[in-house]
C-alpha cells in the first residue's frame, strides 16, 4: 500500500476509535499548566499511528507531539503526527478536534491529511494534486477587502494579549476584519481557510505536528502561509504562523499590520 493510502486508512481507523472514547479524571494530565493537557487517548492514538506507519515503512521517520522522534533511513520520508489537535476541545466538548498526518521527503511536501473527527470530515492534499474534503475539491475564498475577512486564531488570549512585537498590529487587524473566531485547533483552522470558510489565520506559536499537514492542504487549495516576518519556515520548525487566502491578502496584512 502506498503511503497516502496507508495514511488515509489509519487516520480513519484512529478517528473511529476516538469517537467512541470516554474520559475520566485519571486519563487526563497537565503538561505545563491547566491549559496544556494530554490524555491517554493522545498517547494511544500516536502509538497506534507510529506502530502501523513504521511497520509498513521501516525506513521512515516519525515526528509526533507525544513521543521522541523515531530515527529514519537515508531515503525515508518524515511523518508529522498530531494524534489530537485540540485536546482541550476533546476533553471539554468532544468536538472541534482533529487527527493530523503530514508526510514530507527531503523537506518537500508529499501529502497532508486532517480529520475533523466528530464531523467525519477528511481534508486531504497531495503536492500538485489539489485539496479535497471527503473527496470533494475545496478552494480558498475570493474575498480581498479586509473588512470582509474572517480571521481564525487558536488561542485568543495569547494572540491579542501576550507581550509580543506584533501585538499592537494584531489588535488593529482584529478591529479591521469582519470578525475573529477561534476553534482551538491549528489544523482545523488552517483547513477552514483552505475550504473558503475563513480568510485569515494567525498564531504566535505552532509546532510542526500542528501545521505541517494542514499547510499542504492550504497550499493545494490556493492559499499562502509564512511566519510573522513574511518568510517561509521549515517543516521542522516551531514557528508563528500567518496564513491567508491569497498572496495579495497576505502581503496586505504583513505590510499594514505586522511588519
Amino acid at each position: 500500500m502506498e503511503r497516502f493510502e496507508l495514511a488515509q486508512t489509519l487516520i480513519l481507523q484512529a478517528g473511529a476509535v476516538l469517537r467512541q472514547s470516554h474520559l475520566d479524571g485519571g486519563a487526563i494530565w497537565q503538561k505545563t499548566s491547566h491549559q496544556d493537557l494530554v490524555t491517554r487517548w493522545d498517547k494511544e492514538t500516536e502509538q497506534f499511528l507510529r506502530r502501523e506507519l513504521l511497520a509498513a515503512c521501516p525506513g521512515d521517520a516519525i515526528v509526533g507531539e507525544e513521543y521522541p522522534p523515531a530515527a529514519r533511513g537515508v531515503q525515508g520520508a518524515v511523518w508529522y503526527l498530531d494524534p489530537i489537535d485540540g485536546t482541550t476541545n476533546f476533553v471539554n466538548q468532544h468536538c472541534n478536534y482533529a487527527i493530523s498526518i503530514g508526510c514530507y521527503q527531503n523537506g518537500a511536501p508529499l501529502f497532508g491529511l486532517v480529520l475533523d473527527v466528530e464531523r467525519q470530515l477528511l481534508y486531504t492534499g497531495r503536492a500538485g494534486g489539489g485539496a479535497f474534503c471527503n473527496g470533494v475539491p475545496i478552494r480558498v475564498s475570493v474575498h480581498s477587502r479586509l473588512p470582509e475577512l474572517l480571521l481564525y486564531t487558536p488561542d485568543v488570549l495569547r494572540t491579542f494579549l501576550a507581550q509580543h512585537p506584533a501585538r499592537a498590529g494584531l489588535v488593529r487587524l482584529a478591529e479591521t476584519v469582519r470578525c475573529v473566531r477561534s476553534l482551538g485547533s491549528v489544523a482545523l483552522e488552517l483547513c477552514a481557510v483552505a475550504a473558503g470558510q475563513a480568510d485569515l489565520f494567525v498564531t504566535l506559536c505552532s509546532s510542526p505536528w500542528d501545521h505541517n499537514a494542514a499547510r499542504i492542504i492550504l497550499a493545494e487549495a490556493g492559499g499562502c502561509i509564512c511566519d510573522l516576518a513574511g518568510k517561509p519556515f521549515s517543516p521542522d520548525a516551531n514557528s508563528a504562523v500567518l496564513a491567508a487566502n491569497s498572496a495579495e491578502t497576505l502581503a496586505t496584512v504583513l505590510r499594514g499590520y505586522i511588519l
